[in-house]
């Protein structure tokens, strides 16, 4: 299995941080959301990691260097990623993708148990799911029925909505239709769409299931309001 982080993104909700960092530089308690992701990773032994990149890119590289120094990661860099979105820094990557692929948003901070939990459910086809919380305005939602996705987007409400972190699995084969999908957006000329919007086309050729939770700790970081959420919860839990 590989993993893909998403760190392209310029991260406007952040500045003035991001108009001289990328946002997953950003430090929570002592250490950087990078960090806390690369450290999750490597926790269930997931060392074959592709992250893509924007501005700064040898920031990151720096930060990865000197905090795992043993580790090799594979960058892929978005030129225009003051132009795109994530759909098209996957699609810069797509070459790389051959194995059964774990797809995180570079934003998120969770709770190390969550991704245990997704590695460990039974379809290899997956994403985090809580149907706890009240559906955040902002986030990621998804829409659930028949026991599966069928929908992902931050305009997703109603009774079958419920918030979706952005940390999913996919299986080769599964992730191939997705990047077959992707790759026709883009070379149609839709780079500034989520890669969501194509999975969104393409679940009648595929199933996501939801790996629900409840009270565990994941939060998506897109602005100062998060950062500060974060930062209290993660001092106050000596665990993380």
């Amino acid at each position: 299995m590989k993993a893909l982080i998403l760190n392209s993104g310029i991260g406007k909700r952040l500045r003035p941080f991001t108009k001289e960092n990328p946002k997953c530089l950003a430090k929570l308690h002592g250490k950087t959301i990078l960090e806390y992701e690369i450290e999750t990773l490597l926790y269930y032994g997931i060392k074959d990691i592709i992250i893509t990149t924007g501005h700064f890119e040898e920031k990151i590289k720096k930060v990865i260097a000197d905090k795992f120094p043993e580790l090799k990661v594979t960058y892929v860099n978005n030129p225009k990623c003051e132009s795109t979105n994530n759909i098209y820094s996957i699609w810069l990557a797509k070459s790389l993708i051959d194995d059964d692929i774990l797809l995180m948003h570079g934003d998120m901070v969770f709770d190390k148990e969550l991704l245990g939990r997704l590695l460990e459910y039974t379809h290899r086809t997956s994403v985090l799911v809580n149907n706890k919380i009240k559906v955040p305005e902002k986030d990621f939602k998804s829409r659930i029925k028949d026991g599966d996705v069928k929908e992902i987007g931050v305009n997703v409400f109603g009774k079958a909505a419920f918030f979706l972190a952005p940390v999913y699995k996919f299986s080769k084969e599964d992730f191939n239709v997705c990047l077959k999908e992707i790759d026709r957006l883009v070379k149609k000329g839709d780079v500034t769409l989520y890669a969501e919007d194509a999975f969104n086309n393409i679940f009648d050729q595929i199933k996501l299931y939801p790996v629900y939770y409840g009270d565990e700790f994941c939060m998506e970081i897109d602005n100062y309001d998060d950062l500060e959420i974060a930062r209290k919860f993660l001092a106050n839990n000596k665990t993380y």
